[in-house]
């Protein structure tokens, strides 16, 4: 059994965000660039009509401005986010780049990577419908740790089955049943793994968090908005080439895979 190198595989995926940096920008940054104009739009908006508010109105204020734009940021993000995680993904494990100035792209494989995303994310859902319907009611001593069980178990078959993404992503044909076989036994080790990115990406947004309050100091919070939608964005990339790495190492094996004689190496 290929055991999974924890501290290696989030250190890989930092340091080939750096290294690779001209090459991630030129593949996402159309997206990135359409998704931060959107979002400082949207600060903009908010803080025009929060603008003069009394502190007792705030609560109605935000219910009110907290409408369809909100529905349209989310949609908005929703399908741009397969758009910049394949393009890192086939970039990590298949060296695959771009020659046109800007690439936006949705297509089959997009669409599949997306509603691989929807399922993985609804597999918890049982678990959460259990504890909110028996919340309050005499089935509530029953229903919460059974919904509990519920929850921790769909989020780690979620994050086992995540793997699935990196192959949609480069058009490999594998299943759910081989990717639940390769990664038993590194349970823990995929959990830690996501445990130490979010840990990295905690510290780093409150390092950023410095900068971006002198930045609203000066622009409002439309600088803010900026400032928290790269580091949302980044946050993304990260994790998406440590699903690049995790498959790379427990499905496919030591080996990279290489498309063609141009292919680029792994984030090493």
């Amino acid at each position: 059994m290929t055991e999974l190198d924890v501290v290696g595989t989030v250190k890989e995926a930092y340091k080939g965000a750096w290294s690779h940096f001209a090459d991630m920008m030129k593949l996402v940054w159309a997206p990135v660039a359409l998704y931060a104009t959107a979002n400082v739009l949207y600060a903009g908006y908010i803080q025009g009509k929060l603008g003069g508010v009394e502190a007792e109105d705030m609560i109605s204020t935000m219910t009110k401005v907290w409408g369809w734009q909100v529905v349209a940021m989310f949609l908005l993000g929703l399908f741009l986010w397969p758009i910049i995680a394949v393009a890192w993904h086939r970039f990590v494990l298949l060296g695959e780049t771009t020659s046109s100035a800007i690439y936006f792209k949705f297509g089959q494989r997009e669409a599949r990577f997306l509603l691989t995303t929807i399922f993985l994310s609804l597999l918890p859902m049982p678990g959460v419908l259990i504890v909110i319907v028996g919340a309050g009611t005499a089935l509530s001593l029953v229903a919460l740790p059974i919904g509990l069980v519920l929850i921790v178990a769909g989020a780690v078959y979620a994050l086992r089955l995540s793997l699935l993404l990196p192959a949609i992503a480069t058009d490999a044909i594998v299943d759910a049943r081989s990717i639940l076989e390769a990664t038993e036994g590194n349970v823990l080790r995929i959990i830690s793994t996501h445990m130490l990115n979010l840990l990295c990406l905690v510290f780093l947004a409150l390092a950023i968090s410095l900068v971006g309050t002198v930045v609203a100091a000066f622009v409002g919070g439309v600088g803010t908005a900026i400032i928290n939608t790269l580091l949302n964005v980044f946050g993304q990339i990260i994790s998406v080439a440590i699903l690049s790495i995790m498959y790379r190492d427990l499905i496919l094996g030591a080996a990279p895979l290489q498309a063609d004689n141009n292919s680029q190496p792994p984030l090493n």
